[in-house]
């Protein structure tokens, strides 16, 4: 690889403008040179548009020996297909999280880049904010004492996941745990260790019974304690990325977790007492830092939390939530 990480991009949705094109203007060492789409037509849109040098199908984006990684903005159910044909094609694969639609597929992804020599990652970029790092640091170090119960509530705003949008449509992996509440999992796998579902129950779309509108989980984390997942397309007017901690000693509150650049805040208390507030530092952006991360461990070849062979942990214990609530994993 060059000094610089050159970046292509399968898919033309907004995520990609969002995640990749935007940061990646700001990142030293980091250059977003190209777009596929399934139509050349929207691809080459997207490059004039987000000016970038290089457009095509796919199979253009992969036989460009000038890029170095394949960022997958496209729909999960697709991520281990395209994922290892770009790992083959000597690339290394960043998946729009969740890394894949389910743990098998998952394993796949982590076993192609093995095979290939290339290193594949999932998108879970909040992790790489200076907020989640903090978060995680504060919940490691004790102050809460015994952490005797947690709370999870990610949830869209009813108004936002509308008839059309993807996350709706069973055929494409589809569902509210596989979008917002992959990264509960993550992170209170990140936290604590590995969970064991426990049980859940789920709210289905009429339009298609495959999907989840809502789901409650139940997980129980290694110590014993009981971890509430709610990841939901049906929230309050607002919405919701909050994590509440029940300790011995105290009590934690953050919110904003998915994005801690959307105002993310940090409280503990115990009773009465203020121990501990700060916010996220303004203009930190979590996708930028995924960029920055993924640059440097590419350069150094050291180990990664967003390395697949660690988000398949994740997509199996996805996998057992469906199963709890009486569905079928993706």
């Amino acid at each position: 690889m060059s000094s610089e990480l050159r970046i292509g991009i399968l898919g033309a949705g907004g995520i990609a403008e969002r995640a990749m094109v935007e940061p990646g203007r700001d990142v030293g060492g980091v250059r977003v040179v190209a777009i596929g789409a399934r139509d050349p037509e929207r691809a080459r849109a997207f490059a004039e548009r987000c000016d970038l040098p290089k457009h095509g199908d796919y199979e253009t984006i992969l036989g460009d020996p000038d890029i170095d990684l394949v960022y997958l903005a496209l729909p999960p159910i697709t991520h281990a297909q395209w994922a290892t044909r770009a790992l083959q094609a000597g690339k290394h694969v960043l998946c729009e999280k969740p890394l894949s639609v389910n743990g098998t597929t998952a394993s796949a992804i982590a076993d192609a880049a093995t095979a290939t020599g290339r290193r594949a990652f999932v998108g879970f970029h909040y992790r790489l904010h200076g907020f989640t790092r903090r978060l995680l640091e504060v919940i490691a170090s004790g102050v809460l004492g015994d952490i005797e119960r947690v709370d999870v509530d990610f949830s869209i705003p009813h108004f936002v996941v509308k008839p059309g949008n993807i996350r709706l449509d069973g055929d494409l992996g589809g569902g509210a745990v596989m979008d917002v509440g992959c990264y509960a999992v993550d992170l209170i796998r990140a936290a604590w260790g590995e969970p064991v579902v426990e049980s859940a129950l789920a709210v289905l779309y009429d339009d298609d019974p495959r999907i989840d509108l809502q789901t409650d989980a139940l997980l129980g984390l290694p110590s014993g304690a009981p971890a509430r997942v709610r990841a939901s397309f049906i929230g309050d007017d607002r919405g919701a990325m909050s994590l509440r901690l029940e300790g011995s000693e105290a009590r934690l509150e953050a919110t904003s977790v998915i994005v801690p650049q959307w105002g993310a805040a940090l409280r503990v208390t115990a009773g009465d007492e203020l121990l501990l507030e700060e916010k996220a530092a303004e203009g930190e952006n979590s996708y930028a830092r995924q960029l920055e991360h993924l640059a440097a461990v590419l350069q150094d070849g050291s180990p990664s939390i967003l390395d697949a062979e660690r988000g398949v942990g994740t997509m199996r214990v996805v996998d057992d939530i469906y199963r709890a609530a009486g569905l079928e994993p993706r």
